[in-house]
């Protein structure tokens, strides 16, 4: 395979669609890559019981239906699928299965793109492959108990098991939350969650963000710095109170982990069953062979892609606090459509 593109968008997630059907619609030449089988495999493949956070009226793409759910939010596996019938809708130029290996430059105006199926010349790159990128792991060595990432609970059928959850984010509560009813269940906890009404006067409470324009806030400002500070998430029954009365023991910050036990930052020590690292993402550019765009400190300088031709785009807070949710598709690809240079 050897193939040539205008633009060539690695991930086909919510913003490399929404990306490439305004694309088409301007007649821009340009790819979509994503590493998995299906289109909406990275939200098939997540954990078992995950449901997306913000009302369904938020989570339409632009110029398609609002995606409906049998419950209050839309499912993982609802997603993957709208996420799919979206890419059929707009017929959209996809390769999956197609796992980026390498990208270089050759120091003039192109791309080579490698992947197991060949190489792709591009003129311009976008990375779009969202902010759940890379699974941070709290320990890389071997233990006596079984470490999971969340890329690992796709099936969570475990049963009379101790199982200690590490990181008590949105993703970490609602594990812990579904695994208490047959299992022993620690939720390790580090800083202090701040979480808001599910509902206010009887709307859902992003709803009301979005109704009132704090979604949109460019990130300058004081209210959004405000917001970001406290990242708050909403309450689905995820409170420190609720999942004690299910039997969820709350411990403190894990300090240590070794062969056969878990510290944490009081002393105490705990040998679980199963660790779950529920700890959070990060970004990995080291597929990127493009030494110029590293600074001193290896770290990816994205002012200096944009120059050369790299661009990212629905990383959280990129420009606001929708700049990484479904409702924020339609602005950030617009915003990135002024930096791409679009020759037909």
């Amino acid at each position: 395979m050897k193939i040539k593109t205008n633009v060539l968008i690695i991930g086909a997630g919510h913003m490399g669609l929404a990306l490439g059907s305004r694309l088409k619609v301007l007649n821009i030449d340009f790819l979509i890559l994503d590493k998995h089988k299906h289109v909406g495999d990275q939200w098939r493949k997540r954990y078992q019981g995950l449901t997306l956070f913000t009302p369904n009226k938020l989570n339409r793409l632009p110029g398609f239906y609002i995606p409906h759910s049998q419950g209050d939010y839309l499912t993982k596996d609802e997603f993957a699928d709208y996420l799919s019938e979206f890419a059929l809708h707009h017929k959209l130029a996809i390769k999956t299965n197609c796992h980026v290996l390498k990208v270089t430059h050759d120091g003039m105006n192109e791309f080579s793109v490698f992947s197991e199926h060949g190489e792709i010349k591009a003129k311009q790159i976008v990375l779009a492959t969202g902010a759940f990128n890379v699974p941070v792991k709290l320990f890389n060595g071997d233990t006596q108990f079984l470490q999971l990432g969340l890329e690992q609970l796709q099936r969570m059928d475990f049963k009379n098991q101790q199982i200690l959850v590490v990181g008590d984010g949105a993703s970490g509560r609602q594990i812990a939350k579904k695994l208490s009813d047959k299992n022993k269940v620690y939720l390790a906890q580090g800083k202090e969650r701040n979480l808001f009404p599910e509902h206010i006067l009887g709307l859902k409470t992003f709803s009301l963000l979005k109704w009132f324009g704090l979604l949109r806030l460019p990130k300058s400002f004081k209210i959004a710095q405000f917001l970001k500070s406290r990242d708050p998430f909403p309450d689905t029954d995820i409170n420190n109170k609720a999942l004690l009365a299910l039997g969820v023991d709350l411990k403190s910050r894990v300090v240590a982990v070794g062969d056969e036990c878990i510290t944490f930052d009081n002393g105490e020590k705990l040998a679980p069953d199963i660790m779950i690292n529920a700890i959070g993402y990060k970004d990995d550019f080291s597929f990127i062979h493009i030494p110029q765009l590293y600074q001193d400190n290896n770290k990816f300088d994205i002012s200096g892609a944009e120059t050369l031709g790299v661009f990212k785009i629905g990383q959280p807070w990129q420009h606001n606090r929708a700049s990484g949710l479904i409702c924020g598709a339609e602005f950030e690809v617009e915003r990135l459509l002024e930096k791409l240079n679009t020759l037909k």
